[in-house]
């Protein structure tokens, strides 16, 4: 009798088990017969394969996967590419067409959420290809449009997949909705709420609202020491800067008065570091005899790191603990880095630069030197 007990128990959990609601995802592509396709479930600090399968002669595969209960990322990967889909307990069917096998240009029918997905990775992939080629107004405007895009689909559904991802996606280590501004608090809180009342029980849900909670404290201190730089500035015509360097030592930069100065907000960490510190060194190596100074500060997380890479640096390094939290940061109006300002000598900031532009504005400022 147990023994029947038992195996109906079993055909039941089986029968439950294959009755339920399932999300069928077909892929069409150019990448005809090559390889396997995989499908990932996102989390928020690792990704899990949950299956697997051929792709066709003809380049198209599918799968089914199990209605979540709450909204989740999961990626389709090939060898050639991925796609990024958010699905939800309402998703049923999808349909992803990749021209040829570019995933980028992939389009996908079926989740709005996917498709707003979709819309940013491709925005920030052509922002990548910009800044690669050094085109700078190209990547201001896209960066813009980039930002509007995500506002927009943050306020449209801030309970989606899609407004969780906006909120997470990150240009050059930065987030594009920085979550200690006024406007990008305004985003996060507003993703934070949605999901809370939404799903309460979920762990992202809880994930974001113990963030925005800090993010709240962080600007409120953040704020009391902008408002003590400010009121600084107002008496010195400068916004002050007042950070150790490797040896503890407090360095101001307005201690640095009667020199053409560069004003470097950067990281050893970020991904074109090699390249930005050898330009560093031609620009300080060719005016260092003529009153030029360079004043670098680093947002690097890891304190470790920083000390090793700037501890040969000629000029001075200084690094602020608290990272892109830094009230220097949003004194400055830092929103990408590095990003270049210039001091005169007598220690008013003239402007803010960048790499194709700086070494004239220094040129300038040095010519009122008669040594220059």
């Amino acid at each position: 009798m147990k023994t029947i007990r038992l195996i109906t128990f079993c055909v039941i959990i089986v029968l439950m088990a294959s009755c339920a609601k399932k999300v069928k995802i077909d892929v069409k592509s150019g990448i005809e017969g090559k390889g396997m396709a995989y499908i990932e479930h996102v989390f928020v600090d690792h990704s899990e394969i949950i299956d697997s399968t051929e792709i066709s002669r003809k380049g198209n595969f599918s799968f089914k996967i199990v209605t979540p209960q709450y909204p989740e990322l999961y990626r389709v990967r090939t060898q050639f590419g991925n796609i990024l889909l958010g699905i939800d307990s309402v998703t049923e069917n999808i349909s992803v067409i990749v021209p040829d096998s570019s995933f980028f240009d992939a389009q996908i029918e079926g989740s709005e959420q996917s498709a707003d997905i979709q819309r940013l990775r491709k925005s920030n992939h052509d922002l990548q290809y910009l800044a690669m080629q050094r085109d700078i107004e190209g990547v201001e405007k896209a960066l813009a449009n980039h930002k509007t895009m995500g506002e927009e689909i943050i306020l449209k559904n801030p309970q989606s997949a899609a407004a969780y991802y906006a909120i997470n996606q990150t240009f050059k280590g930065n987030n594009y909705v920085n979550p200690y501004t006024k406007r990008g608090l305004q985003m996060w809180s507003a993703v934070a709420t949605a999901y809370n009342i939404y799903y309460p029980e979920y762990e992202r849900s809880k994930e974001l609202k113990a963030f925005v909670v800090q993010a709240i404290k962080i600007q409120r201190g953040y704020q009391l020491d902008v408002d003590r730089i400010l009121e600084s500035a107002e008496v010195t015509n400068i916004i002050d800067i007042e950070l150790p360097n490797s040896k503890d030592e407090i360095v101001r930069l307005s201690s640095l008065t009667g020199k053409v100065v560069l004003i470097d907000f950067s990281a050893y960490s970020m991904e074109q570091a090699n390249a930005h510190i050898m330009f560093l060194r031609e620009l300080y190596d060719k005016y260092k005899n003529f009153g030029f100074e360079i004043y670098q500060m680093s947002v690097d997380p890891s304190r470790l790191q920083w000390l090793e890479q700037s501890r040969n640096m000629p000029w001075v390094c200084v690094w602020d603990s608290r990272s892109t939290t830094s009230p220097y940061i949003l004194s400055y109006n830092i929103t990408e880095i590095p990003t270049f300002f210039l001091m005169s000598q007598d220690g008013t900031i003239v402007g803010r630069y960048n790499h194709e532009n700086i070494e004239n504005a220094i040129k300038s400022l040095l010519k009122n030197d008669e040594d220059f």
